[in-house]
């Protein structure tokens, strides 16, 4: 789905955001969380599913958690608190800066310099303990730069045998 958007400029004249309208539009959407993005790896999809800052996803017919059974086509994590049918805004790369991590790994901060990997366990969930029993998919999602900073660099999955 294309938002149409005049980068602000109140004009009657329209037109496909480019990436300084995008880096606006995530600016306005986003009020808690600070986002560092490299190579504006920025993106959005309709969510299929209520989804929170900081949760893995993927993309099927349109964005939903990644999970414990469709773990291994990560695409990006999510900026923005979004409803079920409402743009989920996602990164692919940089760093997202959360003041409260609880949603994601369930503690408020995150470990610095620890990495993170996508919970085999929990739906929408990263872990600082790798998956490791045979038949387990390893995806490194990013490391804690700091208490509150997740650098996000999503690895191809390792298939366990």
């Amino acid at each position: 789905m294309l938002t149409v958007w005049d980068g602000g400029r109140n004009t009657d004249q329209y037109a496909a955001p480019d990436a300084a309208d995008w880096q606006r539009i995530v600016q306005q959407v986003i009020q808690t969380q600070k986002v560092v993005v490299e190579n504006n790896n920025i993106y959005s999809n309709v969510a299929e599913e209520d989804i929170l800052s900081g949760q893995p996803l993927i993309l099927e017919s349109g964005i939903r958690l990644a999970g414990t059974q469709n773990y291994s086509e990560i695409i990006g994590i999510s900026i923005n608190d979004c409803k079920i049918i409402e743009d989920c805004i996602y990164i692919t790369q940089g760093r997202l800066e959360l003041e409260d991590w609880s949603n994601v790994v369930n503690t408020v901060e995150l470990l610095p310099g620890a990495r993170y990997f996508l919970s085999m366990e929990e739906k929408g969930k990263l872990t600082t303990v790798a998956p490791s029993a045979s038949g387990d998919t390893v995806v490194q999602v990013g490391c804690a730069q700091s208490k509150e900073i997740l650098s996000v660099n999503i690895e191809s999955p390792v298939y366990l045998t």
